[in-house]
């Protein structure tokens, strides 16, 4: 673009309008101002501009040389009579003589407003998603497991879309956000709790990461803050169990990997997500044994189940109707490929088969202890096959000199309650040969 240069004059409105009415293509016109140095009036063919163009203090260290000649943009004649940008242009003038750089101030004060900008709350969690498996634990060693940080991620998500804050720079997150947060689950002490919980805990991280200076969830007061959920003392027994599983069979609406996804959590005490991620990789149907990673339990221990006869059975199926495959999820999600997640979908579908009232996928693993320790099987047992670390008999001192998986009589209780639940379903007595284990715990 050619550039021509007038001036200086003393610029007015009627310099302006003729100015403008002598635009042409491709040429820049630049007048300067008469009563103000280094103020001009900059003309392209689309629209005009204020500037001021002036030196830094100082030299370059360098060359020797003073610093070259910088620029700053005002405004316009729209927002700026020739007065006001007189004006601005002699703050501007004080800046520099107090050794400021108001064009470099700007710049940087643009990226930062971009960069925050660029930090939304949903870009955020997306990245905490792809670090939170490699932060360590919160007790006890090594990484978190896969299934705590599907769940924590989720809850985060959950929180930030109560707070309707997906789009805002995390550095604007505050305390009217949070008490959003809290107005929205005070009907739903255990998400909140969950929620916020989880919530503080992307904010450690995104002040750990030098993204903010404060987590905002400290400035609401312990007072105010979710409380702990009494323990649920809910279980089902076999019978409501078995009709769960028939449920499973004739809800609408449902496709045949949910149904099954819905019945081996019945037939297997672990939880949804953990059955949610299953692999073929991860089974030994021949040796009629679950091995799950350290990566994908809760508490970050591999561990093993033993599959009773009514697991095995939906397991041979769909891998004979999944063409006997070696990699791959069990349970995949019928139109995406990945693991489950519509866990709510599932639970809502086969709860107009069944007359049974407030329960959770969580209370098949309450019912498995619960029916094991009634029929005598040792608590030690059952905190085996559930993986429980930080039960009373795995946890503290004890768990870590007794470190006894006590593997048969594991396979026993799972036997014992894959009988239970069969007889349940079939509508007759438990086979008297399965027998579980007595052992004092």
């Amino acid at each position: 673009m050619k550039v021509l240069r007038e001036g200086p004059v003393r610029i007015t409105k009627a310099t302006i309008d003729a100015a403008w009415r002598r635009r042409a293509p491709d040429t820049r016109l630049m007048i300067g101002d008469l009563d103000c140095r280094g103020l001009a009036l900059v003309v392209n063919p689309t629209g005009m501009t204020w500037r001021f163009d002036y030196k830094p203090r100082g030299v370059d260290a360098a060359t020797g040389k003073r610093f070259a000649t910088q620029s700053a943009t005002i405004g316009t004649p729209a927002s700026h009579s020739p007065d006001d940008a007189r004006r601005a242009a002699d703050a501007l003038k004080g800046e520099v003589k107090a050794g400021g750089n108001p064009a470099s101030a700007r710049k940087r004060k643009i990226a930062m407003d971009a960069e925050s900008r660029s930090r939304t709350m949903d870009r955020l969690v997306d990245e905490y998603a792809k670090a939170l498996p490699a932060r360590p634990r919160l007790r006890g060693q090594g990484k978190v497991g896969a299934t705590y940080a599907h769940d924590e991620i989720a809850r985060v998500r959950a929180a930030v879309r109560s707070m309707k804050a997906g789009g805002k720079s995390v550095t604007e997150i505050g305390k009217p956000d949070l008490q959003a947060l809290l107005r929205a689950t005070a009907d739903q002490p255990g998400a909140a709790r969950h929620r916020f919980g989880a919530l503080s805990r992307f904010f450690d991280w995104c002040r750990d990461e030098g993204l903010v200076l404060l987590n905002p969830c400290t400035l609401i007061g312990k007072e105010r803050r979710p409380k702990p959920v009494a323990a649920r003392q809910n279980f089902l027994k076999p019978a409501a169990l078995a009709a769960l599983w028939r449920a499973a069979g004739e809800a609408e609406g449902l496709e045949q990997v949910h149904r099954d996804y819905l019945r081996f959590l019945i037939a297997v005490p672990c939880r949804r997500t953990e059955a949610a991620t299953l692999r073929w990789e991860h089974l030994d149907l021949d040796a009629a044994e679950w091995m799950q990673p350290n990566a994908l339990t809760k508490n970050g221990d591999p561990h093993r189940f033993h599959l009773h006869p009514l697991a095995l059975g939906i397991l041979r199926a769909r891998h004979e109707a999944a063409g006997t495959p070696r990699l791959g999820l069990v349970f995949p999600a019928p139109r995406s490929g990945e693991a489950l997640t519509t866990f709510g979908a599932i639970k809502r579908a086969v709860a107009g088969k069944v007359e049974l009232a407030d329960w959770r996928f969580h209370d098949f693993r309450r019912s498995f202890a619960t029916t094991l320790g009634e029929a005598g099987v040792a608590e030690a047992v059952v905190d085996a096959v559930l993986n429980h670390r930080q039960a009373a008999t795995r946890g503290g001192v004890l768990g870590v000199y007794q470190r006894a998986q006590r593997w048969p009589e594991q396979v026993a209780a799972m036997r014992a309650w894959g009988e239970a639940l069969a007889a349940a379903i079939e509508n007759r007595e438990p086979a008297a040969n399965v027998v579980p284990l007595r052992a004092a715990g």
